[in-house]
């Protein structure tokens, strides 16, 4: 169990869709395990995140 908080909200939501069609998150533990609910995130794959949800 892991407590999790919020830091700061998108511009907009970010869908899998979108994260599954970035190149950049491919090798994401998100992308390649349809299971897992939680995952760690790099510091490069939160940017590119944050990146999409501004598109």
């Amino acid at each position: 169990m892991c407590d999790v908080k919020a830091r700061e909200k998108l511009p907009k939501p970010v869908t899998l869709a979108q994260i599954k069609a970035t190149p950049e998150l491919a090798d994401w533990d998100l992308v390649k395990n349809s299971r897992l609910s939680v995952v760690p995130v790099s510091e490069a794959q939160w940017q590119m995140v944050q990146t999409l949800s501004e598109r």
